[in-house]
């Protein structure tokens, strides 16, 4: 068994596939962001988050992958998919709106019938998590309520809080 707390990345055919495990937290969102960004740079159009071990998300993490779909949009029409998020992690993606910027469990996929052989080729990202900066949450809040204005009320404290601080 693998300890909690990582992320698995591997490049398949023209997928990035990230699997964190444990929590999904601000403290590991930086790392994947950060990988992500180089491969959308990259030309990688489809990234899929795989959930089946993350035990749970905090907002941060949900704002970061709010930000990682919005970035594969502006890149020239990328996907985010979610794969096997567990009903939590399904229902928190949806009780915060995005549903609407990614495609979550989808029936269709170049890894569809493969997920055995693409989580055995999986390998730990590059570097540690590190913990997360008052930058990267902001961004990661604004991430969540430009995906739906209810979160403006959720999150408006984090926030002023964030806004504040980073004076």
């Amino acid at each position: 068994m693998k300890p909690s707390g990582q992320v698995l990345t591997h490049q398949f055919q023209s997928i990035f596939w990230v699997r964190p495990e444990g929590k999904g937290t601000f403290m590991m969102s930086p790392s994947i962001k950060e990988a992500t960004e180089q491969n959308i740079l990259l030309g990688t159009r489809e990234i899929v988050v795989d959930l089946e071990a993350c035990t749970g998300m905090d907002s941060t993490f949900m704002g970061m992958l709010a930000g990682i779909s919005n970035k594969l949009r502006k890149a020239g029409g990328g996907v985010l998919s979610i794969v096997s998020p567990g009903k939590k992690n399904q229902d928190s993606l949806e009780e915060l709106g995005l549903s609407q910027l990614m495609e979550i469990d989808p029936a269709e996929g170049a890894w569809v019938g493969k997920l055995d052989e693409i989580r055995s080729e999986l390998s730990p990202i590059g570097g540690k998590s590190t913990p997360g900066k008052e930058d990267h949450i902001l961004e990661c809040h604004v991430n969540l309520c430009d995906a739906d204005s209810d979160n403006n009320d959720r999150f408006q404290a984090v926030l002023d809080v964030l806004r504040a601080s980073g004076k």
